[in-house]
């Protein structure tokens, strides 16, 4: 008998999803149950291919039937994102570990090592032990040295012993214990770009510290370093005064009181810097900036003054300075008043106000008005004919009231005035000058060694001449000086003291040409009485000179009437 195999079973079962072909049309055929054997066997049977299956059921000819599962499945398949997940974070974990490992031995190495760019004494320590930078720093100790500078102040302490004073090993662990270990990552980054300060040092400066030199040996010896210290403040000091005055708080560049210019004038304050180099000693700097004291470093002006004092006192100052006038004498500049005249006028003796002093005004406007003042001076000038020629005396020249001009001074600096002052003046001449040159133009020179005179015009020709007779010599000499026609109005009656046995004039002359230049007493006059030849003898004024009169014959003294005017200058000299 023939014993069906399972796959000639297989072939004889019609296969669902393949349609029936009948004369009716297309008929879905009957589904045939397994037996129980096949089904078993199926069971038992390895998972089949079901790809032609797929294939159908895209066709849509079939209905979708579950999926069926062997015995050996375990359910769905694990999916790709979750083993990606899975992955990273592994990773992770490792990297943290990592990270924690390298922290853990960043601690312990920098709890014990100095960073990079560290220096004790000016040896570099980085990445050195307590044990390491001593056998450095104290094979190197005579490299050190102390620079206090401040300003204009600057002194170096360098050791003069041939032992260290430098304690090595102290100065490491000092330094060491410092590193904050647990943020080493900041402090080793802040150090390699050299952003942290890597010596013993503190940021801030407290004077009420203690000073500890632990750090050093026994060979240094403190009373030396501050008695050096301390000469070279002092020595420093002695330029000072100490006080808030008005030169030294003057900024010329900026042309005004500046507080940064008054502290120039302070003194060190000795205690103050030798404690703040000792405190930088005592951790082994290389610098002290006294700038980081501040005020501190210095004793505060007049004691007392604080900064802000000191500001107001240069505000008020300042209010003095707005002034800026020039000073004109009969239109020619006669000097200038502004913000550095005003200087020495300015009043500190209270600090925080100060004030104008009037009377040192007082005094610079007499000083000036003394330069201006030409009225009696000796005056020095050259003939136009050459001679050289001088004379003091007379009352023709400049005259200033230096109390009008303190006045108008005053007005000035008060009201910040600016532009030009014409100096109020008494009496003026016809230009100024520099003192002791002449300040006339025009004038008629009386040349008393000549016994002749001459009328010279601006341009220094001359406009009229004649010979004179003067005084007689002794108590009717003629004066010397300077002097101006008071008059000139033609005829007049020169009368003399009174006699004082008499009661009487001494003289009465009746003249056609009166012109006086000093006072009304000694002028030009014609002298009719006068023997004509003694006109041309230089010597005849010695028997028979006038009163103190320039006599002049009759048509000389009418020429001259004709060409003068009052205010001319007259210069009678020798």
């Amino acid at each position: 008998m023939h014993t069906m195999s399972q796959n000639d079973r297989t072939q004889l079962i019609p296969d669902p999803q393949q349609p029936s072909r009948h004369t009716g049309g297309v008929q879905s055929p009957r589904p045939i149950a397994p037996s129980h054997g096949q089904q078993r066997g199926a069971a038992n049977a390895p998972q089949r291919p079901n790809h032609q299956r797929q294939q159908r059921q895209a066709n849509g000819n079939a209905p979708k039937q579950p999926p069926a599962h062997g015995r050996g499945d375990r359910g769905p398949a694990r999916k790709p994102a979750e083993n990606n997940k899975s992955g990273k974070k592994t990773t992770l974990f490792v990297v943290l570990g990592l990270i924690v490992i390298v922290y853990i031995v960043g601690v312990v190495a920098f709890s014990q090592l100095a960073y990079p760019n560290t220096t004790i004494a000016g040896v570099d320590v980085s990445f050195s032990n307590a044990s390491s930078a001593a056998t450095k720093v104290n094979s190197a100790w005579k490299h050190y040295k102390l620079t206090v500078t401040g300003d204009d102040f600057s002194w170096t302490y360098q050791p003069e012993s041939d032992e260290p004073i430098v304690d090595g090993e102290a100065a490491a662990k000092e330094i060491i214990s410092h590193n904050e270990a647990f943020v080493w990552p900041v402090r080793l980054a802040e150090s390699l770009s050299g952003r942290i300060k890597t010596t013993a040092t503190s940021n801030e400066v407290d004077l009420d510290q203690d000073v500890d030199l632990s750090m050093l040996s026994d060979t240094f010896d403190q009373k030396k370093f501050e008695e050096d210290l301390g000469a070279a403040i002092d020595e420093f000091n002695e330029g000072r005064s100490g006080t808030f005055e008005a030169n030294s708080s003057y900024d010329e560049q900026a042309g005004k009181f500046t507080v940064e210019k008054a502290r120039s004038n302070e003194k060190l304050d000795r205690e103050h810097v030798i404690k703040y180099a000792e405190l930088e000693l005592a951790s082994l700097s290389e610098t002290v900036d006294l700038s980081k004291l501040g005020s501190d470093a210095y004793e505060p002006l007049n004691g007392t003054l604080t900064d802000d004092q000191i500001q107001a006192a240069c505000d008020a100052a300042n209010n003095f300075l707005g002034v800026n006038v020039t000073l004109k004498l009969n239109g020619e500049d006669a000097g200038k008043v502004d913000g550095s005249s005003v200087l020495q006028w300015i009043s500190f003796a209270d600090p925080a106000n100060p004030t104008l002093d009037t009377s040192q005004i007082s005094s610079w406007a007499t000083e000036l008005a003394n330069g201006f003042n030409t009225v009696g001076s000796t005056r020095w000038w050259t003939r136009a004919d050459g001679k050289q020629c001088a004379v003091e005396g007379g009352d023709f020249g400049w005259s200033i009231d230096s109390g009008s001009l303190a006045k108008q001074v005053e007005d000035a600096i008060n009201n910040k005035q600016t532009g030009e002052i014409e100096i109020k003046y008494s009496q003026k001449a016809d230009t100024f000058t520099a003192k002791g040159e002449p300040d006339w133009k025009a004038y008629v020179d009386v040349d008393l060694s000549e016994q002749h005179a001459r009328y010279y015009d601006e341009s220094g020709n001359i406009v009229w001449e004649a010979n004179f007779i003067s005084g007689k010599p002794g108590e009717d000499a003629t004066p010397e000086g300077v002097w101006q026609i008071n008059s000139n109005d033609g005829a007049s009656t020169l009368i003399g003291a009174k006699d004082p046995e008499t009661g009487k004039p001494k003289y009465e002359s009746p003249v056609s040409y009166w012109m006086p230049f000093e006072g009304n007493m000694i002028g030009f006059h014609d002298a009719t009485w006068q023997n004509d030849k003694s006109f041309d003898n230089a010597e005849s004024y010695k028997w028979c000179g006038s009163h103190g009169c320039i006599n002049l014959r009759l048509a000389d003294a009418k020429a001259l009437h004709d060409c003068i005017k009052v205010g001319l200058c007259v210069v009678v000299h020798s």
